[in-house]
């Protein structure tokens, strides 16, 4: 008999184990947030590639990472608002040394 519970057991551990692994191996949750998380970064920022102010502010962004300093403000005539956002993104990106826009 307890040859017979064993072997039950057994047999239902194996199918479950079988049932659920496709599911598992499709449904990763560390290949879920990879996913969101690259996705939910591309449209973080609209191209600014072409915005004169995201290449001004990512140009004094770099000055200021080779100086080692950061200015205090930037008094820029903005048009509107996307410019500003366009070149405060352009400055962080500038901070960090990078040069130029790069999507990630």
């Amino acid at each position: 008999m307890s040859r017979l519970i064993r072997s039950a057991a057994i047999a239902a551990a194996v199918t479950l184990t079988l049932a659920a692994a496709p599911t598992a191996l499709h449904a990763s949750p560390v290949a879920a947030f990879a996913q969101d998380r690259d996705h939910e970064h591309h449209d973080d920022h609209p191209e600014y590639r072409n915005n004169r102010y995201y290449r001004t502010g990512n140009r004094e962004g770099y000055q200021d990472y080779q100086r080692r300093t950061q200015r205090p403000e930037h008094t820029h005539r903005y048009r509107n608002d996307e410019d500003r956002k366009a070149h405060d993104y352009g400055y962080q990106q500038g901070r960090e040394g990078q040069r130029g826009y790069t999507p990630r």
